[in-house]
C-alpha cells in the first residue's frame, strides 16, 4: 500500500465566502496542498504548490493583477524541494508529478522537478503555453512557471492502462498510474481545462482510500453538503455546469464509501483532519 504525506507549500488568502457561500467575508488562508506519495514503484507528487519564484513572477506585467487578487505567502522552508531535503530526499528522487491543473498554486514548483514524468492533459498544457495577456489572466495561468519542454515530458492520462473504473463510478474513466491499481488518475472536469484527481490506496485500514481532488471542490462541505462557492468564481471557472456535476458526483461517491477521504487542496481543516487519519 502507498504511504501519503500531506504537505503545504505556501498559501494565499481571500474572503471565506468566495470559496463557500455563507462562510463570511473575513479573510481566510487557503493553503497550497502537495501530496508526497511513497510507493514501491516510485515516488509521486500530486501538484507542486507555490515556490519562491511565484511571488517574483507576480510582480511582472499582467501577472501583477493575479498577485494583487491572490497574494502569495511562502517561507522558503515551505517550498517542496526544501521539505524534501528535510526528509533526506531531493528533486531527482521524484519519479512522477501528477498535476491537477495548471494554476500557479498547483504548478509553482514544477520547474524544480526537471527529471520527473508529468501527468497532465496535453491539450490543457498546449493551451496554457499559447496564452498571452488578458487571456492568460482569465485562465489563471502565470507566465514563466511551465517548463519549456513540458509537452515533451507530459504523459497523457488517457494513455495509461484503464483502471478499476467501476470502483469510482460515477467518476471515470480511471487510469492506473503505476500498473497495480494503487494510484489511479481520474478526470474531474469543470474548474479548469483537463482537471484531474488522484485516487490512492493507503496503508490505513479504517481509511483505505484517499481521493485528492485539487480544485474540483474548494471546501470539504462542497462535497459533503453541496455548498457551492460564490457566483463570482464563475468568472474563473472553465465550465460551471461541469463543475457542479463533478461536485455532485463526488458527493455521491463519498456517501457510498464512508471510509473514503475526499480531500480538496485548499481547505486547511480538511487537510489537518486527513493528516490525522493517515498518520
Amino acid at each position: 500500500m502507498a504511504r501519503v504525506e500531506l504537505l503545504t507549500a505556501g498559501w494565499t488568502e481571500h474572503p471565506g465566502a468566495v470559496a463557500r457561500r455563507g462562510a463570511g467575508w473575513a479573510p481566510v488562508r487557503f493553503p497550497a496542498l502537495v501530496a508526497l506519495i511513497e510507493h514501491p514503484r516510485g515516488r509521486v507528487l500530486f501538484d507542486t504548490g507555490y515556490a519562491p519564484r511565484v511571488p517574483r513572477l507576480l510582480r511582472r506585467g499582467i501577472d501583477r493583477v493575479y498577485g494583487t487578487l491572490l497574494p502569495v505567502h511562502l517561507d522558503p522552508a515551505q517550498s517542496v524541494p526544501a521539505q524534501l531535503h528535510a526528509r533526506g530526499l531531493d528533486a531527482a528522487d521524484i519519479d512522477w508529478v501528477v498535476l491537477s491543473h495548471l494554476h500557479a498554486d498547483h504548478v509553482g514548483g514544477l520547474l524544480d522537478f526537471p527529471t520527473a514524468r508529468v501527468v497532465a492533459d496535453p491539450g490543457a498544457v498546449a493551451q496554457a503555453q499559447a496564452l498571452r495577456g488578458l487571456g492568460r489572466l482569465r485562465r489563471g495561468v502565470v507566465g514563466g512557471l511551465l517548463p519549456p519542454d513540458l509537452l515533451r515530458r507530459v504523459v497523457d492520462p488517457a494513455t495509461l492502462p484503464v483502471g478499476s473504473t467501476d470502483d469510482w463510478a460515477p467518476l471515470g474513466p480511471a487510469h492506473d498510474l503505476l500498473g497495480d491499481g494503487e494510484l489511479q488518475v481520474l478526470p474531474l472536469p469543470g474548474h479548469a481545462p483537463g482537471h484531474l484527481g488522484l485516487a490512492v490506496r493507503t496503508h490505513v485500514p479504517a481509511h483505505p482510500e484517499l481521493l485528492l481532488i485539487g480544485d474540483a471542490g474548494w471546501h470539504a462541505r462542497a462535497v459533503s453538503h453541496g455548498e457551492l462557492p460564490h457566483p463570482v468564481t464563475r468568472i474563473a471557472t472553465e465550465d460551471p455546469t461541469g463543475y457542479r456535476a463533478t461536485l455532485a458526483q463526488l458527493g455521491d461517491l463519498a456517501r457510498r464509501r464512508p471510509g473514503l477521504i475526499v480531500l480538496p487542496s485548499h481547505d486547511q481543516a480538511a487537510i489537518d483532519t486527513a493528516r490525522g487519519l493517515l498518520a
